[in-house]
């Protein structure tokens, strides 16, 4: 895949979560997330193969949200595209200081809600961590 069609994918998907973390009457399916899973490994193939080689005991959640990071979805876009509360996806993130987030995949996964920077917690940011190098 050339640059241009890259960058065409990485945009289609990064709109298709946005506009389900602006609505919540929108519900991903299983078919859904599918795609987000084939499209991840397709535009970051290193990312998502180490997701699943780090991140072997990640629940569907977790790996999802790793995958919502990957794509700077912020944490109440999170919230709303799993259908959870804001305090459940802040059980999985904690706050941390904006300089933090530089090492986790440079350019993306600023995280950033509401004037404050979070991380996914210890677990799942080691994991995010390996896949992302």
């Amino acid at each position: 895949m050339n640059e241009e069609e890259k960058a065409n994918r990485e945009y289609r998907l990064y709109e298709f979560l946005r506009r389900a973390s602006l609505d919540d009457s929108i519900l991903l399916r299983t078919d859904d997330w599918k795609h987000v899973e084939q499209e991840i490994h397709a535009l970051w193939p290193d990312f998502g193969r180490k997701l699943y080689e780090y991140g072997v005991n990640l629940s569907d959640t977790e790996r999802r949200i790793c995958w919502m990071a990957r794509m700077n979805i912020p944490p109440l876009g999170m919230a709303t595209i799993l259908k959870r509360s804001k305090p459940a996806i802040s059980g999985t993130l904690t706050p941390v200081q904006k300089n933090s987030m530089a090492h986790l995949a440079p350019g993306r996964c600023s995280m950033r809600s509401s004037g404050s920077y979070k991380q996914v917690s210890e677990e799942v940011k080691h994991i995010f961590i390996q896949a992302s190098s």
